[in-house]
């Protein structure tokens, strides 16, 4: 993911409208999508009212972030997105799980993105998408975060190492024991032609 012009971040520091606007248009849909892939369903009609707390702490907070740090603003966004999904959780108690790899081959998973589709495969990737949100859901809360910062977000190994606070080896074992059940939960789904 491209980051921010550092002068919008700037304006919007010393208060400018038009430079909060701006930072808001920009990361509007990644915040979004990262809270409905991370949240699930259960919470499709509280998305909007999450990410607008979220954007709320941003502007908060935003005089705090010092470029000079060598952190990139969008590190530092998904950094509130993910406390605040993990908050919104912790006070709707849902459980999760974290399932092991059994596999320690670095495999490939490919996903397609739920909310992509195209008229002639409406109904069949709807059905997948719900399977890969289920899928998703089944992943413990650590290993999800790093699978949709890495997977959908784009993000490198070292800035999702500093939005969930662990090393990057650990950030990569994450990955891979997510793809690993993932690929094992989505196997009866996925294609297997050549």
């Amino acid at each position: 993911m491209t980051d921010l012009n550092p002068e919008t971040i700037a304006r919007a520091q010393q208060g400018d409208e038009q430079a909060t606007r701006e930072i808001i248009e920009f990361l509007h849909r990644p915040v979004i999508a990262t809270i409905y892939r991370f949240l699930g369903s259960r919470f499709q009609s509280e998305v909007e009212d999450i990410a607008q707390d979220i954007f709320m702490k941003i502007f908060r907070s935003i005089e705090r972030f010092d470029p000079e740090r060598g952190v990139k603003f969008t590190t530092w966004i998904f950094t509130f997105v993910r406390n605040h999904c993990f908050d919104v959780l912790k006070k709707k108690r849902l459980p999760s799980s974290s399932l092991s790899s059994r596999d320690e081959g670095e495999g490939q998973i490919s996903l397609p993105d739920p909310a992509a589709s195209e008229p002639v495969y409406k109904a069949e990737n709807q059905e997948l998408g719900l399977k890969i949100e289920e899928a998703l859901e089944q992943l413990g809360e650590d290993q999800r975060m790093v699978f949709i910062l890495r997977e959908y977000e784009g993000l490198d190994y070292g800035s999702i190492s500093r939005v969930t606070g662990v090393s990057e080896g650990t950030v990569k074992s994450r990955l891979h024991r997510a793809k690993e059940s993932l690929r094992h939960r989505l196997a009866p789904y996925m294609r297997t032609g050549t």
